[in-house]
């Protein structure tokens, strides 16, 4: 796992970004990049290589590269970086119970496993609850 990008490392990844974005409108355009790759040393890309090199580092599809799209290609590590299964866990436990303290109900249990893509029957709920602490509930342990 790549480590965690400190804040003056970020701002120089901004401060680069900004002068590559000339129209200053958020994200660099395929004429920005290619102007930029034009001055640097060697031989300039064609039109054809610009193209290539925004179509594989522009994660959203928008045709342009964004801040975020700007540091994974310059580090090669996405940015920012994908949050554990623990932290998406804690995150949909957390919209269910704020506090991360008490216990939940079966039907806010199923809409937690809903909300992570894996959705269960109702049986599957009363099992999983019962294998838990056999009182039908479950709590949240965060570390």
């Amino acid at each position: 796992m790549a480590r965690a990008l400190s804040k003056e490392e970020i701002q120089v990844f901004r401060d680069l970004f900004d002068s590559y974005d000339s129209d200053k409108g958020g994200s660099i355009s395929v004429e920005e990049f290619a102007k930029v790759m034009s001055q640097s040393p060697g031989k300039p890309p064609s039109d054809a290589e610009v193209q290539q090199i925004i179509k594989e580092v522009d994660l959203d599809g928008d045709g342009t590269i964004n801040f975020n799209e700007f540091i994974t290609m310059m580090t090669g590590h996405p940015y920012p970086p994908p949050e554990s299964e623990d932290e998406q866990y804690a995150a949909a436990w957390k919209k269910l119970d704020p506090s991360l303290n008490s216990s939940i109900t079966p039907s806010q249990l199923r809409q937690l496993l809903a909300d992570l893509g894996e959705p269960a029957s109702d049986s599957e709920v009363e099992h999983l609850l019962n294998n838990v602490d056999g009182e039908g509930k479950i709590s949240c342990a965060s570390s």
